[in-house]
């Protein structure tokens, strides 16, 4: 018997054949507990012109919608390096885990997922060989590019502040829309909540992590 999730998996990957239509195989990895979609990605500029053509291959845990969709690339044609965001396997760097982590939660669509982060990465990635940079920037490695992101994503500027909020978080404290911030600056609607809100999606592991890099910061 088909299983609900086989079921959605099965739909999801005909609506990703309509978009790109050379990702066409679908098998099972149950070492990994993963669908395995293979194929080629055709990449082209703004103005329709084409680049480059990857050969991929996207791993979907069983857990689908409610997972972290995971990106090789087989094909060989890019640089195995941390400035490429890709390591020795062809594994790539799609974004930084704390937006990965949060799509999560509120799961994914693989069509959407494919045209909103494995489309753009190798359009970056031609990008970057033609010019030597990337056109929308990237993060740095390891715990600068956690900090870079809490900088530029959460407005949070300094250590102390990240480390107050995610310790506020890991406290699992309530607080109410317009109750005093737990920085007792403002009320909490105006002030952190949204911060709250996002981190707490991403999970307490990924926080612990933030948190001891902050902490050893200071």
């Amino acid at each position: 018997m088909t299983s609900r999730k086989e079921k959605l998996i099965d739909k999801d990957f005909r609506e990703l054949k309509k978009v790109f239509p050379k990702m066409n195989t679908k098998t099972i990895n149950q070492a990994n507990n993963a669908w395995l979609i293979s194929g080629d990605i055709d990449i082209f500029d703004v103005n329709g012109d084409y680049w480059e053509t990857y050969e991929i291959k996207i791993q979907v845990p069983f857990t689908y919608p409610h997972c972290v969709i995971g990106v090789q690339e087989t094909s060989q044609k890019i640089e195995r390096s941390e400035d490429r965001h890709i390591d020795n396997l062809g594994i790539c760097c799609l974004d930084i885990s704390h937006k990965l982590l949060a799509m999560k939660m509120k799961g994914v669509n693989l069509t959407d997922f494919t045209k909103s982060k494995i489309y753009p990465y190798f359009a970056n990635q031609v990008f970057f060989d033609r010019t030597g940079k990337y056109a929308a920037g990237d993060y740095p490695h390891r715990f600068d590019g956690i900090r870079q992101f809490y900088s530029e994503e959460l407005g949070i500027e300094n250590e102390k502040e990240a480390i107050d909020l995610i310790q506020f978080i890991l406290s699992k404290e309530k607080l109410g829309r317009n109750d005093l911030c737990f920085c007792g600056d403002k009320k909490f609607k105006d002030c952190h909540l949204a911060n709250v809100e996002f981190l707490r999606s991403v999970g307490e592991n990924q926080l612990r992590i933030d948190l001891a890099g902050f902490k050893n910061e200071l």
